[in-house]
């Protein structure tokens, strides 16, 4: 009787086992291959021999059929972009257990899992960040998936209920992200970014809202700090519709003084004949009345430059 670890999934699931079981933490090995040759270990060292010893090892490959999701069942966390990883990542690492994170997804759009799993779930009620000593401060967006992922492999539950839990958070996100996707803002422009979120946090004071603190949080950048913000912001709707309308409002003010930056007001007389003949001009190729003016200079300008040359 061996230990049955194939993959990844697998052996994060075995070494926390092993580590509740004998209630210490060790470290878990980076290379999957090397956690059975660990666990077998331990067991001798705490002197689970014979017929205990084969127990133990018929419980956790047993266990493990019932709860370790296949890369198939975390397709949605695993394809997810960055928007949503940092949403959830925020949400699990406030609530540490799937406990709290099964009531936090509930109270949010009022969705009600069967009564199975909420028992289920009160019995893991463990600080999962803190007993195997998980990074709750990530950088980059691959890490934290990796450790949802993680979080994930060592709860012990079904591999149904897990299913479930992960099916809500899916609902609830959509439902969030159908609201506004923000494809209207240059999410690689970082200065009108931090104007975004600068306008965002003026826009709460102004209208006393409140908005999530995101400050033990580390983000990539400042759109996707933007994004976290109004994600977590807990208001209505109709609320964020408001807004929406303001800022894109804001922003659109914004690039018209940007773009009337660098042009004066210039004051002389035209003939009647060449004010009507520049409407038509205007009008013939679809141009503002000042774009066709500069174009105009800009080509006789040229053309004295080429014949001084």
């Amino acid at each position: 009787m061996t230990l049955k670890i194939s993959n990844k999934r697998e052996a994060n699931f075995y070494w926390g086992y092993i580590c509740k079981l004998l209630n210490i933490f060790i470290e878990n090995p980076k290379d999957y291959k090397e956690t059975r040759p660990l666990i077998l270990s331990l067991l001798e060292q705490h002197n689970f021999k014979g017929e205990g010893k084969i127990n133990i090892i018929n419980n956790i490959n047993s266990l493990s059929e019932q709860c370790v999701l296949s890369e198939n069942e975390l397709t949605f966390l695993i394809q997810s972009n960055e928007r949503f990883t940092n949403w959830f990542w925020y949400k699990l690492v406030l609530s540490r257990n799937i406990y709290n994170l099964n009531k936090s997804l509930d109270s949010q759009y009022q969705f009600h899992e069967p009564n199975s799993l909420k028992e289920q779930t009160q019995t893991n009620n463990e600080d999962i960040f803190s007993f195997y000593r998980l990074n709750t401060s990530p950088y980059s967006t691959q890490e934290k998936k990796e450790i949802i992922m993680t979080f994930f492999d060592l709860i012990n539950l079904s591999r149904t209920d897990k299913a479930i839990v992960i099916n809500k958070t899916k609902n609830n996100w959509l439902i969030n992200e159908e609201l506004e996707r923000f494809n209207w803002i240059d999410s690689e422009n970082e200065k009108l970014c931090e104007w975004t979120l600068n306008y965002t946090n003026e826009y709460a004071i102004k209208n006393n809202h409140s908005l999530p603190y995101i400050g033990n949080i580390n983000i990539e950048n400042y759109y996707s700090k933007f994004l976290l913000v109004f994600d977590l912001w807990e208001a209505h709707n109709d609320t964020k519709k408001l807004f929406i309308t303001s800022i894109k409002k804001a922003l659109s003010q914004k690039k018209h003084r940007e773009k009337q930056k660098d042009k004066k007001q210039c004051s002389f007389n035209l003939s009647e004949k060449n004010i009507i003949q520049l409407a038509l001009l205007s009008e013939h190729q679809g141009k503002p009345k000042n774009h066709i003016l500069e174009s105009l200079i800009n080509s006789k300008y040229q053309e004295l430059i080429n014949s001084n040359k």
